[in-house]
């Protein structure tokens, strides 16, 4: 599994907000520096100033990343994610969100608002397989 799987994380800052606030702890969580986000400065929809950060790992990167993150997520919160797994894909993609406000707290929450954008892609070509290959990923 881990030949072709691949995480996408997609941070957006905006102008009030400390990125190093946000860098730091997914260094230390998740062994990623600051250096493998492309980072964009785009204009919001005020004319404000926002910072688009994004990165992609594949492969073994990819799959400790997952690991990880599924290791931190509390317990209910995972359990919802898989009794609901059909709602977080489109197509053969699954779709997360983490708390940018929980993660400088160090803690790993599922949310929807405020939060870095976590998508992880395997390639899947038949449908049926969808939910039980993305269940074993997410087993720890």
């Amino acid at each position: 599994m881990t030949k072709q799987l691949e995480v996408t994380a997609e941070i957006i800052f905006h102008a009030t907000e400390d990125s190093r606030k946000i860098f730091e702890p997914i260094f230390e969580l998740f062994q990623i520096k600051e250096d493998e986000f492309s980072q964009e400065r785009i204009l919001g929809h005020y004319g404000n100033p926002i910072l688009l950060a994004k990165t992609t790992l594949i492969k073994k990167r990819a799959e400790d990343f997952v690991k990880n993150l599924v290791s931190r997520v509390s317990k209910s919160q995972m359990n919802d994610l898989l009794d609901n797994i059909e709602m977080y894909f489109e197509d053969s993609t699954m779709f997360l969100r983490v708390s940018k406000n929980d993660l400088v707290r160090g803690i790993i929450s599922l949310q929807q608002n405020n939060a870095i954008k976590i998508k992880i892609k395997i390639p899947i070509y038949k449908k049926d397989e969808l939910t039980k290959t993305y269940m074993e990923l997410l087993k720890v």
